[in-house]
């Protein structure tokens, strides 16, 4: 499971879903409503998991996948996959419905807005850890953030920051590493470039600026 700590144990999420797997079994009928796509953690587990169920989605990210317990992510493997009997597809689809009703819940009003040395920089955070993947909902991008054109970098599974088109990649790169060193699970993506309604990845200039 991977999230928070103490907290991890009285969060009524957590406790919901665990009674749901208590009573009816760790199936997929049970833990389907739950499950959100999620990008992988930049640093490898110190101890042995299963293999995580990955697959490519658009704007061209590998995406895994998570059974929502509040703070916490129950991580999607292989392993269960198999035992589901589900493929790639049925779970990506799955997740990306559940994603996109999550978002619905959320507007504009959601970001905040701020700067650093003259530069906005706007924060999204949704409270239930998936900000990051709204870049894999164009719609969503939309409601939250407008038309753009805008830059995105999501340090962490609960931040997506925007900023300008234009800003400064170096910049970016260095905002973006400084908030990775933070977090024990944070991403290491490269950027998102939102314009005429069309997510693209772009890479930062992480071979550029140091770590």
């Amino acid at each position: 499971m991977e999230g928070g700590s103490a907290q991890v144990r009285s969060d009524p999420r957590l406790l919901r879903t665990l009674r749901k797997v208590d009573a009816n079994g760790f199936t997929w009928d049970t833990v389907a409503d739950d499950i959100l796509p999620m990008f992988e953690r930049a640093r490898p587990f110190s101890f042995n998991v299963d293999p995580p169920a990955l697959t490519a989605l658009p704007p061209g990210v590998s995406v895994g996948f998570g059974i929502d317990a509040g703070p916490a992510f129950m991580r999607v493997s292989t392993t269960h996959l198999a035992s589901w009997k589900v493929d790639l597809e049925t779970l990506a689809t799955r997740a990306l419905a559940n994603l996109r009703e999550r978002a619905r819940r959320l507007d504009g009003r959601d970001v905040r807005l701020g700067q650093i040395d003259g530069i906005p920089v706007d924060l999204f955070e949704s409270g239930d850890g998936w900000a990051s993947t709204a870049v894999l909902l164009p719609d969503a991008v939309d409601r939250l953030f407008g038309p753009g054109p805008n830059l995105f970098i999501a340090p962490w599974r609960d931040l997506l920051i925007r900023l300008p088109a234009e800003v400064d990649l170096a910049f970016a790169t260095w905002l973006a590493e400084e908030l990775e060193s933070e977090d024990p699970n944070a991403l290491r993506l490269e950027a998102f470039e939102w314009r005429d309604g069309q997510m693209r990845c772009r890479p930062l200039l992480r071979d550029a600026v140091a770590v």
